[in-house]
């Protein structure tokens, strides 16, 4: 494996930028390296480090004929100092590097605002129960770039094809092989401090259409407001969920998940929520593209556990069911588990508001919520949509969250934490946050 440039620089030095650097240097490629902090932990070996400004200099982009922007730098004073200082350089993200490295591999691009690491990881769990060896990963688990130099050094086998979880943010910067199968799952506001717009947000999820094979199969969500601006860019290609083509039959028990005229029983998912089963529609549909036999499609979501903090089954005590979902960190994406319930759910909500409406969250709650359970700063504003509604207590711990949960659960009901905000208000991350949970959770009698 090689590649046709001389010097790079590598702008941004967290996970992914250190995996452009490291390959680069791999095969060979001067790296000048650049992050606006003053030190920075794990620096990868090999590279010239620029450190400490908030836009990289003249001198780090000397002789540089490729620059590698990371997702989480704001590409707009960079990307006018790339143009200032380096005009003729080519533009990658680790992600489109690592693809132009590999060389032509099947590919699935995965991208959406909600959901999208459940469909990699699901359509990846299909794929090697067909017996595929996928590599599954872009915004999701090891950084591309870091499977491309394993596989240059001979560390590491070449995959079948690659599934690959996309953001916005890596979307910037794709320049995508040919792709066999392309999907958006959905589009509702996020991460509108980056962008001009919403719509602005919205139109770079189609950058996973911009290469289409012939005969490839793009995805897209019937009931989504954006599917018809998007449908054109699709072609032929497009095929949609909740369409004739895969839909789900019935809505209670016995039924049935139907892509392209087969049908898969929906309870042997073990994902609960109507939001999962539509998951589920994109996963099988791009896995019966790619090959993989009906049995094992049905192997595979029988089999299927979920993501961490996504919606996982803790336990069930007294008929109650408990549920961590500290991963649904905005609106859209708590509404997207709630909303598909069948159960009356008790909410553990609050944290540190992203300044989404919490409207919609409203009318769930008072259609199905048996009572609700605000925590952090934004608890107030949580409680406002219960008053008069449904019962609520505001919690100063987790421990003491999910007691009061308990206490308002009946059998037969769900106890969610599904926070609609960040966890910084209280924890390292959503992922303490859900393991406080679950921690207290299993401490129940």
């Amino acid at each position: 494996m090689s590649v046709p440039y001389r010097r790079a620089l590598v702008i941004g030095l967290g996970a992914s930028g250190r995996a452009a650097v490291r390959l680069l240097v791999s095969l060979g490629v001067r790296v000048h390296a650049y992050d606006r902090r003053e030190a920075v932990e794990d620096a990868p070996e090999g590279a010239v480090l620029f450190l400490g400004a908030e836009v990289p200099g003249a001198d780090a982009f000397e002789g540089v004929d490729l620059i590698v922007l990371s997702p989480g730098v704001p590409p707009g004073p960079h990307r006018q100092a790339c143009e200032q200082h380096a005009p003729d350089a080519k533009i990658h993200g680790e992600l489109s590097l690592a693809l132009e490295v590999l060389g032509p591999l099947p590919t699935v691009l995965i991208t959406g605002t909600n959901g999208k690491s459940t469909v990699t990881s699901m359509l990846g769990h299909l794929m090697r129960e067909g017996g595929q060896t996928p590599f599954v990963g872009g915004n999701l688990g090891d950084p591309p770039a870091e499977l491309a130099r394993a596989v240059a050094a001979g560390e590491r086998e070449t995959p079948s094809s690659l599934v690959l979880e996309c953001s916005s943010y890596q979307l910037e910067t794709l320049d995508p092989g040919p792709t066999q199968v392309a999907m958006i799952l959905n589009v509702t506001p996020d991460h509108l401090d980056r962008y001009a717009s919403f719509e602005h947000y919205a139109r770079t999820k189609t950058a996973v259409f911009a290469n289409l094979e012939t005969g490839g199969l793009a995805l897209l969500d019937a009931d989504d407001g954006w599917t018809t601006a998007f449908a054109p860019l699709a072609g032929d290609a497009l095929e949609r969920i909740g369409s004739p083509f895969a839909n789900i039959l019935g809505d209670g028990p016995g039924d049935m998940l139907r892509v392209d005229g087969e049908r898969y029983d929906r309870s042997s998912l073990r994902l609960p929520g109507r939001h999962n089963a539509k998951n589920a529609l994109f996963a099988i549909a791009a896995a019966r593209h790619l090959g993989v036999p009906v049995d094992a499609v049905r192997a595979g979501l029988q089999s299927f556990e979920g993501l961490p903090h996504r919606m996982v089954f803790v336990r069930e005590l007294g008929g109650v069911k408990y549920f961590n979902d500290s991963k649904a960190t905005n609106v859209a994406s708590a509404m997207a588990s709630l909303s598909g319930l069948r159960e009356r759910f008790v909410l553990i909500a609050g944290g540190r508001a992203k300044g989404d409406d919490l409207g919609p969250l409203g009318e769930v709650l008072r259609q199905q919520g048996r009572g609700l359970v605000t925590v952090g700063e934004a608890a107030a504003q949580f409680e406002a949509l219960a008053q008069g509604q449904l019962p609520y207590r505001r919690a100063q711990s987790m421990d003491d969250a999910v007691a009061a949960a308990q206490a308002f659960a009946e059998p037969g009901d769900l106890v969610l934490l599904a926070p609609a905000c960040s966890s910084f208000d209280q924890y390292r991350s959503y992922a303490q946050r859900g393991d406080r949970f679950t921690e207290a959770v299993l401490a129940l009698d």
